[in-house]
């Protein structure tokens, strides 16, 4: 019997990460035939902060672990690491963590290896993980966050692991206003047959601009897909009902996720 090939021919789907991070997923959503609007809920802003970051960066040969939350921190880390350093060799020798392959690969981009990713990509996980695996009592651990973290992991692995935890904070996250954004007059005049959401931040940002959001009644209502546990979680909190789950943040992931709903 021959397979049929998956397609998404005549969906139209809906991102709403930043969008310079959704290249790799809008191409693969087309490459399957979809139409994609991109509604960015959230904006990065990559701040600094001068007297942590010389503090961190005065010690960096220093750390035994680089503790990564996210891209945008990873992104945020080595954009401030480069305007100091020439040669990454000044990282020194410590070992890297990061929380899901998405965090991984944007490490990977600047030529460094991983040595930890938990299997669920939560800040939970990645600490447990840590501390079946590794021992870090003692040892001098720099997690790099943005401005919403829960705060869970650094507490755990000071509490539970014993380690000497810096937290650097590179990024902020914000609500994106897309009331002058192009999609908007098209996803309120026909809605979309899916909407990604990819964090908590995102289904925050979704509320509380709610009214602007309102589809026009002959709209098609999208069915939700998140990216991860937490946002899928979010959703429900608000009382949005979640028709998918994407296990993994990466493009393939969450687009076997999209596939589970058509």
């Amino acid at each position: 019997m021959t397979k049929t090939k998956k397609n998404l021919n005549q969906r139209r789907i809906v991102i709403t990460r930043p969008q310079d991070q959704n290249a790799e997923l809008r191409e693969l959503l087309i490459k399957h035939g979809a139409t994609v609007l991109e509604m960015p809920l959230i904006e990065i802003d990559y701040t600094e902060n001068e007297d942590v970051a010389a503090d961190i960066f005065a010690a960096i040969g220093e750390y035994d672990w680089l503790v990564f939350t996210s891209a945008n921190g990873v992104r945020g880390f080595f954009r401030q690491f480069f305007a100091r350093f020439k040669d990454l060799r000044s990282i020194g020798p410590c070992r890297i963590a990061c929380v899901g392959p998405a965090t991984a690969r944007a490490v990977e981009d600047v030529h460094l290896e991983i040595d930890c990713v938990p299997e669920i990509h939560t800040g939970e996980a990645l600490a447990e993980k840590l501390l079946d695996e590794h021992s870090i009592e003692n040892l001098k651990v720099c997690v790099v966050t943005g401005n919403k973290n829960s705060g869970t992991l650094t507490q755990t692995l000071e509490e539970k692991g014993r380690a000497i935890v810096d937290v650097f904070p590179v990024y902020e996250t914000g609500e994106n206003d897309l009331s002058e954004h192009p999609s908007l007059a098209d996803f309120r005049a026909n809605g979309a047959d899916a909407i990604v959401f990819a964090s908590s931040s995102a289904v925050s940002s979704f509320l509380s601009q709610a009214a602007l959001l309102k589809l026009e009644k002959d709209a098609i209502q999208p069915r939700v897909v998140a990216i991860g546990n937490p946002t899928a979680t979010a959703l429900k909190t608000a009382g949005v009902p979640v028709a998918a789950v994407a296990a993994t943040a990466t493009p393939h992931g969450i687009l076997n996720a999209i596939f589970e709903i058509f």
